[in-house]
């Protein structure tokens, strides 16, 4: 199992998408210019806008649109894009300072440097732009969409507060929770990249919310492995006591092996079942060959 470099992420994107991303990038760089606020507050709000990650969700909606647009329409699926990325770092500011999270992604977190209620302000912010650049989209179906979203974040948070004082977590408690807190977003991000090119049929919505729930669920559980197996450099590894499937999955017999092994039979099902849903709406394998870097 390894844990592939983002440039491998891109490598797949069609030119007119890595285009596209460039410029949600941009976006997302310019996003709080002209606005003064204090110095710690600007880095806190800036600071997954710069440590930025893989831009899977953004990305998703690029190609969603470019899929369903036929190539076409990437450049109104920008401030959807960018809005999605917005609610997911909002999301990891709020998710550092519950979990009192000092280390993401190889560096000092906001909440370490500059304390919980910057991190708080700073995600507040972030969520209002988000907001803004879905409502400039012009299509209230995005707004709504990702309004939901970001509901079922917070319930994912609080969820996962609830469980971690459980005793015994079951498989299905897990999988509700992963998919409010991750599944939901990258549902989104799917379902407002074909919004963004005027689709709006209910089978397709309907068809596009299963995959992103499918390639969501897949995504976590995935990190979930990574994260037990300490195989990732930038992050320090994941306590034992933490909700984790493979913990989940070996409470019976204590058989690590085996619940590694069926944690990834569970990831790559569901991933064989989104790209197959993929090929029924889109005559097109980008989507698919992206959705398949995921397996292990």
């Amino acid at each position: 199992m390894a844990v592939l470099n983002p440039s491998r992420y891109m490598e797949l994107l069609p030119i007119e998408v890595r285009s596209a991303l460039t410029k949600v990038i941009e976006l997302l760089n310019e996003s709080f210019t002209g606005i003064w606020m204090p110095d710690k507050l600007l880095r806190a709000t800036y600071h997954y806008i710069k440590n930025r990650g893989k831009l899977i969700r953004p990305t998703l909606t690029l190609l969603m649109a470019y899929a369903l647009g036929n190539g076409g329409g990437l450049e109104r699926a920008l401030l959807p894009a960018a809005s999605v990325e917005l609610v997911h770092i909002a999301s990891l500011l709020q998710d550092d300072i519950m979990d009192e999270q000092k280390i993401r992604r190889g560096v000092e977190t906001p909440y370490s440097l500059f304390g919980p209620h910057t991190a708080m302000l700073a995600s507040d912010l972030i969520i209002a732009k988000a907001v803004e650049f879905a409502v400039k989209s012009g299509d209230n179906d995005i707004v709504f969409e990702l309004l939901n979203s970001s509901v079922k974040l917070a319930i994912g948070q609080s969820l996962e507060t609830e469980l971690s004082g459980k005793g015994s977590v079951t498989l299905d408690d897990y999988l509700r929770l992963i998919y409010y807190k991750t599944a939901a977003l990258i549902e989104s991000a799917m379902i407002v990249g074909a919004y963004s090119v005027n689709v709006k049929d209910q089978d397709t919505i309907s068809e596009i919310r299963n995959i992103g729930r499918l390639v969501g669920l897949a995504f976590q559980i995935r990190d979930d492995l990574i994260d037990y197996l300490n195989i990732d450099s930038k992050n320090p590894g994941v306590d034992h006591d933490e909700i984790n499937i493979v913990r989940i999955l070996s409470r019976r017999d204590n058989n690590i092996e085996n619940a590694i092994y069926m944690a990834k039979g569970l990831l790559n099902e569901m991933l064989d079942n989104a790209v197959k849903a993929v090929k029924n709406i889109v005559n097109n394998s980008t989507i698919a060959d992206y959705i398949n870097l995921l397996r292990i």
